[in-house]
């Protein structure tokens, strides 16, 4: 019972570290007592403790907005999901980060980025946790949509997504999750769209990124990759390292604005095959 008193546990049972903070501050103050956050201040200045308080309302908005979301479309793709205690295949759970979710508003952005006419790609989310990124993608006209996730648990909470997703919007309803560790995972001979969101660490990363490369190799096709990062500084060797394997061009793209329905603001990068 201590241990559920201290982990938050999302509808399907996994940990989610998202939702709860206004309960977990009010849950210090009584603790710790009513001069703690003086404490605190004192302890770590008033521009640190003003910006850490920012950064918290924040979060508590964009997860407001991302439940809203799923509400309205009858899914379930919110939250901070931990990798623990999940049921994962290969060898990578260490290198795995947590599973989150992209804005809705953020992906349309990147979109913006991408030719319109991709009836003939497949899109494919590498790291696709609950599949909130492959129902945003259904909204585009892709021949198919494959999310590649190594938890089991969030591959049954995808299928149950993918089935009961709601939008009039959708133009694309051939969706797909396949349970694989992404660094033994074989890329469809299809024109392909790729996308990253800061899934994993970077030698795993380099890791699929050579097996693209070789995909590409033997079977010469168009494709785009898209990376993103709003934590961990990954674009900061994930861009040198598409730009490196000589294959990809790197596209012109807008700085993302900040959105409300996002946590942090998104660096991402846009490539495709250099033709």
């Amino acid at each position: 019972m201590a241990n559920l008193e201290t982990r938050r546990l999302d509808r399907d049972g996994v940990e989610d570290r998202s939702s709860g903070r206004l309960g977990r501050a009010w849950a210090l103050v009584r603790q710790k007592g009513l001069l703690e956050p003086v404490r605190l201040v004192r302890r770590h200045g008033i521009g640190a403790s003003v910006g850490f308080v920012m950064r918290n309302v924040r979060h508590v908005v964009a997860d407001h907005l991302a439940r809203k979301w799923d509400r309205r479309h009858g899914v379930d793709t919110a939250g901070s999901i931990q990798l623990d205690a999940l049921d994962v295949v290969g060898p990578h759970r260490a290198k795995g980060n947590e599973a989150v979710c992209t804005s809705p508003k953020s992906f349309a952005f990147i979109m913006k980025s991408l030719p319109y006419d991709l009836q003939n790609h497949t899109f494919i989310d590498i790291g696709s946790g609950k599949s909130r990124t492959l129902l945003l993608a259904s909204r585009y006209p892709f021949q198919n949509i494959i999310g590649v996730e190594f938890a089991r648990e969030l591959v049954e909470i995808a299928g149950g997504n993918i089935a009961s997703f709601r939008d009039s919007s959708q133009k694309c309803r051939s969706l797909s999750v396949v349970q694989a560790d992404a660094a033994a995972y074989e890329f469809p001979e299809t024109p392909l769209v790729v996308y990253f969101y800061n899934p994993f660490s970077r030698d795993v990363f380099e890791i699929v990124l050579k097996n693209l490369v070789s995909s590409l190799d033997r079977h010469p096709r168009d494709c785009f990759i898209v990376y993103g990062s709003s934590s961990h500084r990954a674009i900061d060797w994930a861009r040198p390292a598409i730009r490196q394997t000589g294959v990809f061009t790197e596209l012109a793209v807008p700085p993302m604005p900040g959105f409300l329905d996002a946590v942090r603001i998104i660096d991402y990068a846009v490539f495709r095959v250099a033709g």
